[in-house]
Protein backbone atom coordinates (compact mmCIF):
# COMPACT_ATOMS: atom_id res chain seq x y z
CA UNK A 1 0.00 0.00 0.00
CA UNK A 2 2.88 2.32 0.65
CA UNK A 3 4.43 1.60 -2.65
CA UNK A 4 0.87 3.03 -4.44
CA UNK A 5 1.20 5.93 -2.41
CA UNK A 6 4.92 6.16 -3.37
CA UNK A 7 3.64 6.09 -7.28
CA UNK A 8 0.58 8.82 -6.96
CA UNK A 9 2.04 12.86 -7.65
CA UNK A 10 0.70 14.81 -4.70
CA UNK A 11 0.07 17.99 -5.67
CA UNK A 12 -1.10 21.18 -3.38
CA UNK A 13 -4.44 22.82 -3.92
CA UNK A 14 -3.84 26.35 -5.15
CA UNK A 15 -5.65 28.03 -2.57
CA UNK A 16 -5.99 31.83 -3.61
CA UNK A 17 -4.47 34.22 -2.07
CA UNK A 18 -6.12 36.52 0.22
CA UNK A 19 -4.53 39.67 -1.31
CA UNK A 20 -5.71 43.25 -1.86
CA UNK A 21 -5.43 42.61 -5.45
CA UNK A 22 -7.86 39.50 -5.90
CA UNK A 23 -10.23 40.65 -3.01
CA UNK A 24 -11.01 43.60 -5.22
CA UNK A 25 -10.80 41.35 -8.55
CA UNK A 26 -13.50 38.86 -6.76
CA UNK A 27 -15.71 41.38 -5.08
CA UNK A 28 -15.77 43.71 -8.33
CA UNK A 29 -16.70 40.57 -10.75
CA UNK A 30 -18.78 39.98 -7.95
CA UNK A 31 -20.51 43.38 -8.08
CA UNK A 32 -21.15 43.37 -12.07
CA UNK A 33 -22.77 40.20 -11.85
CA UNK A 34 -25.21 41.55 -9.27
CA UNK A 35 -25.63 44.59 -11.18
CA UNK A 36 -26.31 42.79 -14.41
CA UNK A 37 -28.33 40.30 -12.98
CA UNK A 38 -30.34 43.43 -11.55
CA UNK A 39 -30.50 44.84 -14.63
CA UNK A 40 -32.20 42.00 -16.58
CA UNK A 41 -34.77 41.43 -13.67
CA UNK A 42 -35.67 45.03 -14.45
CA UNK A 43 -35.64 44.44 -17.87
CA UNK A 44 -38.19 41.80 -17.29
CA UNK A 45 -39.87 43.62 -15.21
CA UNK A 46 -40.27 46.02 -17.61
CA UNK A 47 -40.85 43.87 -20.90
CA UNK A 48 -43.61 42.15 -18.31
CA UNK A 49 -45.82 45.35 -17.42
CA UNK A 50 -45.36 46.89 -21.55
CA UNK A 51 -47.13 43.24 -22.07
CA UNK A 52 -49.60 43.79 -19.87
CA UNK A 53 -50.50 47.81 -20.50
CA UNK A 54 -50.63 46.73 -24.51
CA UNK A 55 -53.06 44.04 -23.47
CA UNK A 56 -55.22 46.26 -21.22
CA UNK A 57 -54.81 48.84 -24.11
CA UNK A 58 -56.01 46.28 -26.49
CA UNK A 59 -58.94 45.51 -24.50
CA UNK A 60 -59.78 49.14 -23.96
CA UNK A 61 -59.37 49.54 -28.37
CA UNK A 62 -62.00 46.46 -28.27
CA UNK A 63 -64.51 47.80 -25.33
CA UNK A 64 -64.39 51.30 -27.13
CA UNK A 65 -65.20 49.68 -30.94
CA UNK A 66 -67.77 47.52 -29.74
CA UNK A 67 -69.37 50.54 -27.63
CA UNK A 68 -69.11 52.73 -31.12
CA UNK A 69 -71.04 49.64 -32.92
CA UNK A 70 -73.91 49.24 -30.46
CA UNK A 71 -74.11 52.68 -30.83
CA UNK A 72 -74.89 53.03 -34.50
CA UNK A 73 -76.64 49.81 -34.55
CA UNK A 74 -78.75 51.90 -31.93
CA UNK A 75 -79.13 55.15 -34.36
CA UNK A 76 -79.56 52.70 -37.50
CA UNK A 77 -82.53 51.05 -35.29
CA UNK A 78 -83.88 54.61 -34.73
CA UNK A 79 -83.44 56.25 -37.99
CA UNK A 80 -85.41 53.10 -39.40
CA UNK A 81 -88.26 53.50 -36.71
CA UNK A 82 -88.08 57.24 -37.87
CA UNK A 83 -88.05 56.95 -41.19
CA UNK A 84 -90.91 54.30 -41.44
CA UNK A 85 -92.79 56.46 -39.72
CA UNK A 86 -92.49 59.71 -42.03
CA UNK A 87 -93.05 57.46 -44.69
CA UNK A 88 -96.02 56.10 -43.05
CA UNK A 89 -97.37 59.79 -42.35
CA UNK A 90 -96.52 61.08 -45.88
CA UNK A 91 -98.64 58.39 -47.24
CA UNK A 92 -101.68 59.24 -45.09
CA UNK A 93 -101.59 63.39 -45.62
CA UNK A 94 -101.39 62.06 -49.77
CA UNK A 95 -103.94 59.69 -49.02
CA UNK A 96 -105.95 62.43 -47.24
CA UNK A 97 -105.58 64.86 -50.24
CA UNK A 98 -106.29 62.80 -53.17
CA UNK A 99 -109.63 61.52 -50.97
CA UNK A 100 -110.26 65.97 -50.15
CA UNK A 101 -109.71 66.57 -54.25
CA UNK A 102 -111.84 63.20 -55.21
CA UNK A 103 -114.76 64.53 -53.38
CA UNK A 104 -114.35 68.20 -54.27
CA UNK A 105 -114.32 67.02 -58.06
CA UNK A 106 -117.41 65.29 -57.94
CA UNK A 107 -118.67 67.82 -55.64
CA UNK A 108 -117.92 70.48 -58.23
CA UNK A 109 -118.86 67.72 -61.04
CA UNK A 110 -122.25 68.03 -59.72
CA UNK A 111 -122.48 71.11 -59.08
CA UNK A 112 -121.45 72.00 -63.05
CA UNK A 113 -124.23 69.48 -63.76
CA UNK A 114 -126.77 70.56 -61.55
CA UNK A 115 -125.83 74.44 -63.11
CA UNK A 116 -126.02 73.27 -66.53
CA UNK A 117 -129.38 71.23 -65.79
CA UNK A 118 -130.78 74.22 -64.88
CA UNK A 119 -129.41 76.67 -67.24
CA UNK A 120 -130.79 74.11 -70.38
CA UNK A 121 -133.64 73.91 -68.28
CA UNK A 122 -134.15 77.43 -67.68
CA UNK A 123 -133.65 78.05 -71.46
CA UNK A 124 -135.46 75.13 -72.75
CA UNK A 125 -138.51 76.79 -70.72
CA UNK A 126 -137.97 80.00 -72.58
CA UNK A 127 -137.37 78.96 -75.75
CA UNK A 128 -140.94 77.31 -75.70
CA UNK A 129 -142.48 79.96 -74.22
CA UNK A 130 -141.11 82.02 -76.77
Amino acid sequence: MSESMAQAEVRTLRVPEAGVLMTVMTSSSNLVEKVLAGGFDVVKLVRGEVFRATGAGVDWVEAVQHAAFKIVREAIQRSDVLSRDAVEGIESVTSAVVRTVRGSTEALGDLACSTADMLVGKRAASAKAA
